[in-house]
């Protein structure tokens, strides 16, 4: 630390007042600022989000391919469970993607009777183990897209229909991912990453599914059922 002070020294004869300049340290130095700039603009986020979906009122792009969809009570309700419909599907139009993380909370509904009878077995084995909702990825048209849903109480499904024939990919059983069976009106977060041949499923925080399939390279997104009423409370789309 420094001080400064000043003595007046007058010599003899001299006339001229001479300033002698003596330091010592008590005080710190001065600290020296950089000018500042204009502030920076925030850091932009990674994620660059296409589609943000909670149902609070219904879009007029959305397109129906089979069903009876409604938006009521911040909810997406598919209520119609034809055996005739096989799958339904609720398609975005205005969005095509090719690379993307989507997200939705799909949860099965069931009107199942209070006392079944011996007639009532192909509906209770559709509700237990085939009926489900869940997501449309790369959908071309009603013959040609990608799903992963849930399958009934025993799992979840991952699949393909081309040229409007099915194939399977990956079906994950319940008993080997949750450890017991999924319930009918509880609401399950499931998950696709799909980046040029890569799949990849999720259902909650459990990784269901990882492989490569070449069939469709991009296309649009929407939420399907299969043979079950079903209700959807959130779908987002996330570019990859």
């Amino acid at each position: 630390m420094t001080r400064f002070s000043l003595h007046a020294i007058a010599p003899l004869g001299a006339g001229v007042v001479s300033l002698m300049l003596s330091a010592c340290a008590v005080h710190p130095a001065p600290k020296l600022h950089p000018k500042l700039g204009p502030p920076m603009a925030p850091v932009a986020s990674a994620e660059h989000v296409l589609l943000d979906e909670t149902f609070e009122s219904y879009s007029p792009y959305w397109r129906q391919v089979r069903g009876h969809w409604a938006v009521t009570s911040g909810r997406l309700l598919q209520t119609r469970d034809d055996m005739r419909d096989l799958n339904t599907v609720l398609f975005y139009d205005p969005l095509t993607v090719s690379d993307a993380e989507i997200t939705a909370d799909a949860a099965m509904l069931s009107d199942m009777p209070q006392f079944p009878i011996a007639d009532d077995a192909e509906l209770l084995r559709t509700r237990r183990q085939v009926g489900g909702a869940g997501i449309v990825f790369r959908y071309q048209d009603e013959n040609n897209f990608y799903l992963f849903r849930l399958a009934g109480e025993d799992g979840v499904v991952l699949g393909k229909v081309v040229d409007g024939a099915w194939y399977e990919l990956a079906n994950p059983r319940a008993a080997d991912f949750a450890g017991l069976r999924l319930r009918s009106e509880a609401s399950y977060p499931l998950r696709v990453r799909v980046v040029g041949h890569r799949i990849q499923c999720w259902i909650g925080n459990r990784a269901v599914a990882n492989l490569e399939d070449g069939s469709f390279g991009t296309g649009r997104i929407g939420l399907t059922t299969f043979r079950s009423k079903a209700a959807f409370t959130s779908l987002r789309v996330i570019e990859r």
